[in-house]
């Protein structure tokens, strides 16, 4: 994490970076929400991927 902090554009702040700020200063329920963003952009191309196989049996 410490790598994409210091490489990131100036200005810009990804959900990672939103997390990561949120949590280090304990604001543990401000984090959730773009947290679960991430899960959740995470898991669309599993369940994706998943059904696509799952076609091709």
């Amino acid at each position: 994490m410490p790598a994409t902090l210091l490489l990131r554009p100036f200005g810009l702040d990804t959900l990672a970076v939103a997390v990561w700020e949120r949590t280090s200063e304990s604001l543990w329920a401000e984090a959730a929400a773009p947290a679960l963003a991430i899960v959740a952009a995470g898991l669309v191309p599993v369940l994706v991927v998943i059904r696509l196989s799952a076609r091709r049996d």
